[in-house]
C-alpha cells in the first residue's frame, strides 16, 4: 500500500545544522527538498569541493584497485563486511593510505610507460641504421666534405647507386625503413648541391639522426636493456598492486564515507542569519520517530508537518508485507505508481508468481533456480531493488515446480502430469493460458472500479468496465454449450452499455454515437491482449522441447562407458542452457504481459521515488543501532 506523506518543516540554529541532519541520516526516513527560494547553499558545504576531488581520486583509485583485485581474486565469492555505524562516520585511515599507495604506484606506472615509449621511439628511428659502424655524432659536415643521411624509395635503389656513381660520390646503403632505403653519401661541398638536386628527383628525404657519441648498434643495445630494466620495474609495481588490491574494501569503506558527507554538504537550506530552515517528505507513520529524533538531538527547534497541498507532489511510499513486497521492483522498473493510485503490487506480484510459473513449468528447473537463488542470497547478501529480484526469482521457483507437478515435466521429461502435459495437449495449455489471461486483465479492471468507486464515479466503473467484463465473459461463455444462452444475453448487455456511454462525454448526439462506436470498437483491443497470453504456451512449449532434445541426444550417445560420460557432459550443458534461456525468456515476457496487457487497464504510474537522506553503503554493511537513535 501506498505511505501517506508529510511536508516536514524544521527551523534551526545554525550551529545545530551538522548534529541534525547527521541525525536525519542516521534514521533514513527524512528526504530533504531543495528550496527554490535558497539565497545560499548550507554552510557545511564549505569543504565540499575538495571533498568532491577526494571523492573523486578515491573512485579512481578503485577502478584502478578493482582492476587488480577482479584479476587476482575471486569477487563471488567475497562477503560484504559488516561495520558498525560508529565505525563508519570515522575516516578510514588505512583506506587513504592505500589510496595514496596506488597514486604513487600508478604514476611510476605512467612514467615508466612513457620512457618505454620514448625508446621504442628511438629504436624505430635507429634500426635501419644498426649495421652503420660510424657514432651518429661523426655524421656532421666539415671544411671539404658534406654528409648525407636519407632515404628514398626502395624501387629507387638502382637508380640511387647510378646517380652517385656519376657524381663521384661515395655512398653506402644499410637496412630498409618500410618501403625506404637508407643510405648515406659523403660528397665534396662544392658538388653537394648538384647531387642534391639529382637525390631530390628520386624521392629523397633527408633523416636527422640523433647525436650520439657511439653507433647506432650500442645506442639500440643500450635503449633494449633500458627497456627490459622498465619492464620488469613494472612488473614488481604490478606485483605490490596486486598486492596492496587485497585492501580494496578500505577504498571502497573511504569512498562511501565521502559519498555519505558529501550528500548532506550537497543540500541547499533557506537561510537566515542564525538560523536555517530544513524542509523535507517524511512518512505519516514516521512522524513520532522523527520528533523523537529531533528532541533527542537539539534542544531548540521549530518542527512542523504539513499535509501535501495541490501544487505539491510527494514522492511515492510503498509498504507492503514481506513477500508482497519483493514483487514491488518489478512495478518499479515500470514506473513509481503515484500517490493518488493504488498500489498495484498486491495484485500484480501473485499474479508474476504464478504467470512465472507457467511459463518454466518443471520440477527440475524449479529445484536448480531454488538452490542457485538460495546460495546467492546466502553468499551475496544483496540489498535493496537487487535483493527484491532475487527473492522474485527465488520465490518463483516455487511456482515452477508446483506446476511443474501439474504439468508432469522433469528436465523435459513428461511423467504422470496432474492436470495435462502441455507437449502432448498443446490445445489445452492455450485454452488455459487464454482463461488466465482474462482473469490477470479482469483483476487490473477490478483495481480501476475501485479506484473509480473510491473517487466518486460510481457510473464510470459500471460504464468503462464492468460492461466490458460482461462482454468479454458473455463471449467466453459462448464456447460453452451449457452456458451459452448466459453468454447472449451478457455480450448483448455489455455490448448495448458501450454502445450508448462509450461517447457520453461528446455534447453533441451525432458524436454520441460515434464515440459508442468507436468504443465498441475495442474490443480488438481487448481480444489482441487476451491473444497475447498464448506466449505462455509458446514458452513452456520452447522449455519442454528443449529440455527433452537434450534428452534424446544424451541418450543417443550414451551406448558405452565413453559414451555415457558424453551424454553427461550434453545433460549438464543442455539443459543449464535450457535453463538460463527459459529463465530470461519468463522474466522478460512475464513483465511484458504485466506492463502492457495488465497495466494497460488500470495503471497510470508516474510517481516520483522516496531518496531519503541515508547511509546508502554498496560495499560494507553499516549496522545502526535502532535504540540509539
Amino acid at each position: 500500500m501506498i505511505i501517506p506523506m508529510r511536508k516536514m518543516r524544521l527551523i534551526i540554529f545554525q550551529q545545530d545544522e551538522k548534529t541534525v541532519l547527521e541525525a536525519l541520516q542516521k534514521t533514513g526516513e527524512f528526504m530533504p527538498i531543495e528550496s527554490k527560494e535558497t539565497t545560499t547553499t548550507s554552510s557545511l558545504s564549505e569543504n565540499a569541493v575538495s571533498r568532491s576531488d577526494d571523492l573523486q581520486r578515491t573512485h579512481q583509485m578503485l577502478k584502478l584497485s578493482n582492476q587488480y583485485h577482479k584479476k587476482y581474486h575471486h569477487k563471488f565469492l567475497e562477503q560484504q563486511p559488516e561495520i558498525s555505524y560508529e565505525t563508519f562516520l570515522k575516516e578510514n585511515l588505512k583506506g587513504k593510505e592505500v589510496c595514496k599507495k596506488f597514486q604513487v604506484y600508478d604514476n611510476q606506472l605512467k612514467a615508466l610507460d612513457a620512457d618505454i615509449g620514448q625508446c621504442l621511439k628511438e629504436i624505430e628511428t635507429l634500426q635501419p641504421w644498426e649495421k652503420m659502424d660510424i657514432p651518429l655524432n661523426q655524421l656532421k659536415k666539415d671544411q671539404y666534405i658534406s654528409v648525407i643521411v636519407g632515404m628514398v624509395p626502395e624501387i629507387s635503389e638502382t637508380a640511387l647507386t647510378k646517380v652517385a656513381e656519376e657524381a663521384g660520390a661515395e655512398i653506402k646503403t644499410y637496412g630498409k625503413n618500410k618501403k625506404n632505403i637508407c643510405f648515406i653519401i659523403l660528397q665534396t661541398n662544392k658538388e653537394m648541391p648538384e647531387l642534391m638536386a639529382q637525390l631530390k628527383k628520386l624521392e629523397f628525404s633527408s633523416v636527422n639522426l640523433p647525436d650520439y657519441p657511439c653507433t647506432a648498434a650500442q645506442k639500440l643495445k643500450e635503449f633494449k636493456e633500458k627497456i627490459a630494466i622498465d619492464q620488469q620495474k613494472k612488473n614488481e609495481i604490478d606485483q605490490c598492486m596486486q598486492e596492496l588490491s587485497k585492501d580494496e574494501k578500505d577504498i571502497k569503506l573511504l569512498a562511501e564515507q565521502y559519498e555519505t558527507k558529501q550528500q548532506i554538504q550537497n543540500i541547499n537550506f533557506l537561510e537566515t542569519k542564525e538560523t536555517i530552515l530544513i524542509e523535507g517528505w517524511v512518512c505519516k507513520d514516521r512522524i513520532n520517530l522523527i520528533k523523537n529524533i529531533i528532541h533527542n538531538t537539539i534542544d531548540y527547534y521549530d518542527l512542523k508537518f504539513l499535509k501535501p497541498v495541490k501544487s505539491d507532489f510527494p514522492p511515492t511510499v510503498t509498504r507492503n508485507p514481506y513477500f508482497w513486497a519483493q514483487f514491488e521492483t518489478i512495478t518499479d522498473m515500470y514506473s513509481k505508481p503515484n500517490p493518488s493510485e493504488i498500489d498495484p503490487a498486491l495484485i500484480a506480484g501473485p499474479w508474476y508468481w504464478v504467470i512465472f510459473g507457467m511459463m518454466m513449468g518443471d520440477v527440475g528447473y524449479g529445484l536448480c533456480m531454488l538452490i542457485i537463488f538460495y546460495l546467492f542470497k546466502k553468499i551475496k547478501k544483496p540489498r535493496g531493488n537487487s535483493a527484491k529480484l532475487i527473492n522474485t526469482l527465488f520465490y518463483s521457483s516455487f511456482t515452477t515446480i508446483i506446476f511443474g507437478f501439474l504439468f508432469g515435466s522433469y528436465f523435459g521429461e513428461t511423467w504422470h502430469p496432474i492436470l495435462f502435459a502441455p507437449l502432448a495437449n498443446p490445445l489445452k495449455m492455450l485454452y488455459f493460458t487464454l482463461v488466465v489471461g482474462i482473469l490477470h486483465i479482469f483483476s487490473g479492471m477490478a483495481i480501476k472500479i475501485a479506484e473509480n468507486i473510491r473517487d466518486g464515479h460510481f457510473w464510470d466503473a459500471i460504464f468503462d468496465q464492468v460492461s466490458w467484463m460482461m462482454l468479454i465473459s458473455g463471449l467466453g461463455l459462448l464456447f460453452i454449450p451449457s452456458a451459452r444462452f448466459a453468454g447472449k444475453i451478457l455480450a448483448i448487455t455489455g455490448a448495448a452499455i458501450i454502445l450508448c456511454t462509450a461517447g457520453r462525454e461528446n455534447k453533441k448526439l451525432a458524436k454520441k454515437i460515434v464515440g459508442g462506436l468507436l468504443g465498441l470498437y475495442n474490443i480488438s483491443s481487448y481480444l489482441s491482449d487476451i491473444l497475447s497470453y498464448s506466449r505462455i504456451l509458446a514458452l513452456s512449449l520452447a522449455t519442454g522441447v528443449i529440455g527433452m532434445v537434450m534428452n534424446l541426444l544424451a541418450r543417443m550417445v550414451a551406448v558405452n562407458i565413453g559414451g555415457m560420460i558424453v551424454a553427461l557432459v550434453i545433460y549438464i550443458i543442455g539443459h543449464s542452457f535450457n535453463l538460463a534461456m527459459s529463465l530470461l525468456s519468463a522474466y522478460v515476457h512475464d513483465s511484458r504481459l504485466q506492463y502492457i496487457e495488465f497495466f494497460n487497464k488500470f495503471y497510470e504510474g508516474g510517481g516520483k521515488p522516496f531518496k531519503p537522506l541515508s547511509i546508502q553503503s554498496n560495499h560494507v554493511n553499516v549496522k545502526i543501532d535502532k535504540n540509539n537513535k
